[in-house]
């Protein structure tokens, strides 16, 4: 009840707290980004003029680069062209194209195939025993003949040649083949009908069987990988020296390693791609992701570049120009997001490339406001802070003020009610005893043992309110010092039964060995005693009430049990809450105000002890007192019980 009360003034008053608060941090981020907006405005200002300069010199400079690309290089050779342009490291890749604009670097196959004038006999022999009778040995000695035969045409017996090492391989005489691959390389600019190179596909071919830790694969490998670096005297196609390079990879992962290979890869790619020679000038993006050409006019190259080679060559012709410190020059992609204090475009032929200046390093923008802000920042926070102590101070006003009349309301209905039942008995047997005119001396004993009765229950109630009275008031200072646990029992029961007198054994006491415990003997008396006549009231005739000192893991503990009506686990958890009670019906049996299980626990408290219950509806119930052990040497202290009731 008392929480409920206590929800809507609380709810306003965080109201009243977090609504200006908001507002302030509000005006506080607002001043802050309109400061900072104002800032940004005047920077882009300064920085607009000296922008334009710069990226017209780099415009310029970019333009330059293809004349300086290309200087000094045969265009004319197209493989020798390629190998020199992008050994230079500026591009990621070229396409060299003739006069007509068709890509002649990277070529595929041969412009013109050569083909053989007659079909010789002894070809086709040579290939009846290799293909159909599967004779190597014997094709590879007829492929010799026409290898060997003089009057027959270069190109035809370097093909003969190729044929008898294929066939000594597949018979497994690698020893052979190298010998015929040593025949090769006198003639080593030889080619197939289709423009390969037969030198080169035939030492591949033979280290693919040869153990790559013998001394032959290690030295054909190292005369393959030259021929592949060499691009003057080297003949062969793109495409095959493209594949030759990645097998002896494959062959020996790590080992080799071309300049010139990633290049071959990328415009062997864009060189498929569908009217790449026809791009319009300028520097344009490819179907390719990250891949851009550049074609200039009357020059047969065509440029590649991946974004960040552009973007990194970019950034290095701004390094001349001259930035404040914490300033400098950023590069943007076409439709890349940036946060760039301010960019302009590059121009035409970098057609979607811009240059922005962005800030590094100390922010200048937060500079030149730094003391607004933080000016700002101070007072925000100053009044937040004292408006939130005073709400704090105002919420525990009103929640001790909430809970004090509470506490008052409480009271007096409970008085209110509790003290109307015995003293409208009493009232009732008095007029009784007064208005009868005949008298009986046992009827009359009966009724004056019943006002007795109603009389001590008064007053047991009117204890239990002086006593909340003063714990609420004083604190009811507490005299701790060592005291015997099973004294505190005895004296326990000694005063139950003043009150009830002999209970034909209902009441039977348990002690164990001395039990010396940190206390003060009037108030622990006081606890037991309420908690017995706990135990009384929700106990029927014969059920017995049980009295337990005992040690646990060096505390005392002392146990009431009952075998009476229990307790729900609802009630169990508000047991010890003031003007509690189980049976909260109005014609409730069992007399009591709610007041003497709060006293138990404030007391228990006080000693730094703890209270256990353990109940079962229709079983009973035991509450279990634990408190810190001590010895007899212990100095008496003197510490005022908490005052927990009025929570």
């Amino acid at each position: 009840m008392t929480n409920d009360r206590l929800a809507r003034p609380i709810l306003l008053l965080l109201l009243t707290v977090l609504v200006p608060s908001v507002g302030m941090v509000w005006m506080l981020r607002e001043a802050v980004r309109n400061e900072r907006m104002a800032s940004n405005q005047r920077l882009r200002e300064a920085y607009q003029s000296q922008l334009r300069s710069a990226s017209q010199s780099v415009a310029v400079q970019w333009s330059e680069r293809l004349r300086e690309l290309t200087s000094g290089v045969d265009l004319n050779h197209a493989a020798t062209a390629f190998e020199q342009i992008v050994s230079r490291g500026a591009v990621d890749g070229v396409l060299i194209c003739d006069e007509a604009g068709v890509i002649v670097y990277p070529n595929s196959v041969s412009s013109v195939p050569l083909t053989k004038d007659h079909v010789d006999s002894r070809w086709l022999e040579a290939e009846r025993h290799e293909f159909a009778d599967l004779h190597f040995v014997e094709a590879a000695t007829a492929y010799a003949s026409i290898a060997n035969d003089g009057l027959v045409a270069p190109m035809e017996r370097a093909e003969a040649r190729q044929s008898q090492l294929r066939c000594l391989i597949n018979a497994g005489e690698i020893d052979a083949a190298v010998e015929v691959l040593n025949v090769f390389r006198r003639e080593p600019n030889l080619t197939d009908r289709y423009g390969r190179s037969l030198l080169a596909a035939s030492q591949l071919h033979v280290l693919e069987k040869l153990d790559r830790k013998s001394p032959a694969w290690n030295e054909i490998a190292a005369q393959l990988d030259l021929r592949l670096g060499d691009y003057e005297s080297s003949l062969m196609s793109s495409t095959q020296r493209l594949f030759l390079m990645n097998e002896l990879r494959r062959l020996s992962p790590g080992r080799f390693n071309w300049p010139t290979r990633d290049a071959e890869e990328l415009s062997f790619r864009v060189g498929q791609v569908d009217n790449i020679a026809g791009a319009s000038l300028g520097i344009h993006a490819t179907p390719i992701a990250d891949v851009f050409v550049r074609r200039t006019p009357g020059s047969p190259v065509i440029e590649l570049y991946r974004t960040e080679t552009i973007r990194d060559q970019l950034q290095l012709l701004t390094a001349s120009i001259q930035l404040p410190p914490g300033v400098n020059f950023k590069v943007a992609s076409p439709g890349e997001r940036n946060d760039h204090l301010t960019d302009i475009s590059l121009g035409d032929e970098l057609d979607g490339w811009r240059l922005g200046v962005s800030m590094t390093g100390t922010d200048l923008v937060d500079a030149t406001s730094s003391q607004r802000r933080a000016a700002h920042i101070w007072i925000a926070t100053l009044v937040i802070a004292i408006t939130c102590i005073l709400a704090w101070m105002l919420t525990n006003a009103i929640r001790s003020r909430l809970r004090l009349a509470q506490l008052k309301n409480d009271l007096v209905a409970t008085v209110s009610h509790e003290l109307k039942t015995p003293l409208a008995s009493i009232r009732l047997l008095v007029d009784t005893l007064i208005n009868d005119k005949e008298t009986s001396p046992k009827r009359d004993r009966e009724y004056l043992q019943m006002i007795s009765s109603e009389n001590a229950r008064l007053t047991r109630m009117i204890d239990h309110f002086l006593t909340f009275s003063r714990m609420e008031q004083t604190g009811n200072k507490l005299k701790l010092r060592p005291i015997d646990l099973n004294e505190v029992a005895r004296q326990s029961v000694e005063v139950f039964r003043e009150h009830h007198g002999e209970m034909g054994g209902r009441l039977s006491l348990h002690l164990n060995q001395s039990t010396p415990v940190l206390g003060d003997t009037d108030a622990l008396v006081t606890v037991v005693v309420n908690l017995l006549e706990n135990a009384w009231k929700c106990s029927d005739d014969p059920k017995p009430i049980e009295l337990i000192t005992n040690i646990q893991r060096g505390r005392g503990e002392l146990a009431v049990r009952d075998h009476g009506i229990g307790m729900s686990s609802r009630s169990i958890a508000r047991i010890f809450d003031r003007f509690y009670q189980v049976d909260q019906s109005v014609a409730r049996t069992r007399d009591g105000c709610g007041l003497g299980l709060s006293i138990v626990h404030s007391i228990v408290n006080a000693h730094g002890g703890q209270v256990r219950v353990e109940s079962q509806l229709g079983v009973g119930s035991t509450f279990t007192l634990s408190l810190p052990k001590a010895t007899f040497s212990t100095t008496e202290s003197v510490i005022p019980i908490a005052s927990e009731i009025a929570t």
